[in-house]
């Protein structure tokens, strides 16, 4: 198979107080057409890295080497001597920009001299700004190809779903933007005229689909508006006010009130002693049974009522002597006021809401990845999904433009069992029916060893072996690999002592720690002189098998060289360190 992505000696660093940090040391590795390619190893080293290194979203510095995809230089890399100039163009485009506002603010003072220096700092303004645009043209122009790149023919599903999706927008909305930045939507269905038609009567429409949806609840509020417009007409309002605040109507809402509060309160008391009664009763329990769920219910909807409907009571009856209190020319200048306020972002939103068409497309990309009812959950959103429900839609979204590589950084984190073997089939589903190549970042092994074809290992910013899944999984010559095999837990046999979980001792190094030979020497057990001097170079072990080790001889036999992170000795002597 021919190579789609091919990253050959990457090295980056990050600027930091402490100055650079170098977090890739020369990492080399490829993915095929339509392959599953796992990269593995612990945090911090390097892989989620060099996956936004592969897309531009890095925010570190590229000190060399080459990323090819598909044909096409992902890395541009600019001159330092242009950097320089760029530099020292942005900081005289900055001097020239606070130069004008002053010389704006002298011409208050003296018009001509100050008009006239303006117009310099504006000329010099204008050549210094230009020749930035000039000089940096051709990073403008790569970073328009890698926008042409991203989530088209590159796609990736980020760490964590629960935080990916933009929470204040749809389903639909998120999903249409990718397919509209890259111009994959569909031809509209509704010309302009009839969009404009529609946006103009959204707010009747809204209004009518409220009416018919939650007549129960619109009726009382059209009869209070259409009794309180009445009064006003009639010039009532002041006598209604009276009544409303009277003292009788007090008393008797005081009166309403402590009644609803002891029926309430009764049946609560009765329940309680209900509860006690049937534990000492045999044969009688069943007689009882009827009346303790009277008793409940009684309690559940006067409690109810209470709660819902005397707070509605006692709100309306605060509103109604507002409304019947304001004058009927000022309540109806507010009412105006808020509709003119209120219906044109109604009108807006719905001229600049999906076309039928789109929405259909949209349906359609859920249908793929087997949301069920996709119709209903395009409108929802982020929150209203669960984890499993939002990597499906970060799946669509990634595979709307039909990538041909999708780089999927810890795709099953946060997810429960279950969800995670629905989302690695429907990966693998969507490679055989597609034919999209995937880079599958992840630090389990049993993701790996049920979805890759190839594997990478990556340790301390670099990759220590490199193979297909039978070769680094079946049969490890690097010493880390075996460690994170060793470290797999095991269910007891019958009959077999429990022991404690196998591990690597030690922690991966300090990317600011300077290493002579092996990064991975201090955890070692195999460790001697010449790993603690020199650096070892990648080997072809086998076929097409890559291990960077200088004893690949003593980990031909794998349970031998497991049996070697076990050792008392080694564990003792704390992994090296």
């Amino acid at each position: 198979m021919s190579k789609l992505l091919d990253i050959q000696g990457l090295r980056v660093h990050f600027d930091t107080l402490d100055g650079p940090v170098e977090a890739l040391h020369s990492v080399s590795l490829s993915v095929n057409q339509g392959e599953i390619m796992g990269v593995v190893g612990e945090s911090g080293c390097g892989k989620s890295v060099t996956s936004l290194v592969t897309i531009g979203l890095a925010t570190c510095d590229i000190d060399e080497g080459s990323i090819i995809f598909d044909g096409e230089e992902l890395i541009h890399k600019t001159p330092e001597n242009t950097e320089k100039t760029l530099s020292i163009l942005k900081y005289f485009s900055s001097f020239f920009t606070i130069g004008l506002l002053l010389c704006l603010f002298w011409t208050f003072f003296a018009p001509i001299q100050g008009l006239q220096a303006s117009v310099i700092m504006l000329i010099a303004f204008t050549i210094s700004f230009v020749s930035r645009r000039i000089i940096d043209a051709p990073r403008s122009r790569h970073e328009r190809f890698m926008r042409s790149i991203r989530g088209n023919k590159i796609s990736m599903i980020f760490q964590e779903p629960m935080t990916a999706l933009n929470p204040l927008y749809t389903v639909e909305k998120q999903v249409s933007e990718v397919l509209k930045q890259h111009g994959r939507l569909d031809n509209t269905e509704t010309n302009q005229f009839l969009k404009i038609a529609k946006a103009i009567i959204s707010p009747i429409e809204l209004l009518v689909n409220y009416l018919r949806n939650d007549w129960n609840g619109a009726l009382p509020i059209i009869i209070a508006t259409l009794v309180i417009l009445g009064i006003h007409q009639t010039n009532n309002a002041d006598e209604t006010i009276g009544l409303l605040a009277s003292k009788y109507f007090l008393f008797g809402f005081v009166v309403l009130f402590v009644w609803l509060i002891g029926a309430s309160v009764i049946p609560y008391r009765n329940k309680q002693a209900m509860d006690i009664v049937p534990s000492s009763l045999d044969n009688s329990v069943g007689t009882a049974e009827p009346t303790l769920v009277l008793s409940t219910g009684s309690m559940g909807v006067l409690e109810n009522f209470v709660r819902e409907k005397y707070s509605l009571l006692f709100v309306s009856w605060i509103v109604i002597i507002v409304l019947l209190w304001i004058p009927f020319g000022v309540l109806m200048t507010i009412i105006l006021s808020i509709a003119i306020l209120a219906i044109p972002p109604i009108q807006l939103s719905s001229y600049f809401s999906l076309d039928s068409a789109h929405s259909r497309q949209v349906v359609n990309i859920l249908k793929e990845v087997r949301i069920p009812n996709p119709e209903a959950v395009v409108k929802m959103y982020p929150h209203e999904l669960s984890g499993g429900m939002r990597q499906r839609v970060m799946i669509a979204m990634m595979m709307a433009c039909e990538p041909k590589l999708l780089i999927a950084d810890e795709p099953t984190t946060a997810l429960d069992v279950t969800i995670q073997a629905q989302i690695l089939n429907l990966m693998k589903d969507l490679r055989d029916r597609e034919g999209t190549a995937i880079m599958m970042i992840t630090h389990d092994l049993g993701v790996i060893a049920e979805t890759c074809d190839a594997v990478t290992v990556m340790y301390a910013g670099s990759v220590v072996e490199t193979g297909s899944l039978e070769q680094v999984l079946g049969s490890p010559r690097m010493p880390y690999t075996i460690g994170l095999l060793h470290s797999i837990p095991r269910i007891k046999e019958a009959g077999e002592e429990r022991v404690d979980l196998p591990i690597i001792p030690g922690q991966v190094p300090d990317p600011n720690e300077k290493f002579d030979g092996c990064r991975f020497h201090p955890r070692c057990p195999f460790a001697d002189d010449l790993c603690r001097t020199k650096p070892p170079q990648m080997q072809e072990v086998s076929a097409g098998h890559f291990a960077a080790c200088h004893h690949t001889d003593l980990t031909v036999d794998l349970q031998n060289a497991q049996s070697e992170f076990s050792s008392e000795e080694f564990l003792k002597s704390g992994g090296g360190f």
